[in-house]
């Protein structure tokens, strides 16, 4: 039995999680988000941060990314609030940094976000609980 705090998200083995994801600044947008536990801090896109009202290009506080490239230093944001439907994260630091469009993803959810809930991932029942 679930609770009305309990959302259930079905899932697929091999298969990266992909959810909509609210962003919020002075515009919200919903973007698809892959869900990357290895990733300690949430990263989003500077085209999606740059709707939301935020200016990446203005932020001093950086923070060094490993990418396929090598490493590069990406600005860090504090965005309002990030949200899958009722969990909320407020004032959540984010990389900003580009991920390649063929993905077709605006960013990654990473472990700061994460820890502000219980998280189970049971790929053999091929579902991802959150309370």
């Amino acid at each position: 039995m679930y609770s009305e705090c309990t959302m259930k998200i079905k899932i697929k083995g091999n298969i990266p999680i992909i959810t909509p994801i609210m962003i919020k600044g002075s515009r919200e947008k919903i973007v698809r988000m892959l869900w990357d536990t290895g990733a300690r801090v949430t990263m989003l896109s500077w085209k999606t941060l740059e709707f939301c009202g935020y200016e990446p290009y203005l932020i001093q506080k950086t923070a060094s990314v490993t990418t396929a490239n090598g490493v590069v230093e990406c600005p860090i944001i504090k965005v309002r609030e990030i949200s899958l439907g009722k969990f909320k994260a407020k004032n959540i630091d984010v990389i900003s940094h580009d991920i390649p469009e063929l993905i077709r993803i605006e960013g990654l959810i990473g472990l700061n976000f994460i820890e502000n809930f219980r998280v189970c991932i049971d790929y053999k029942k091929g579902c991802m609980e959150i309370e």
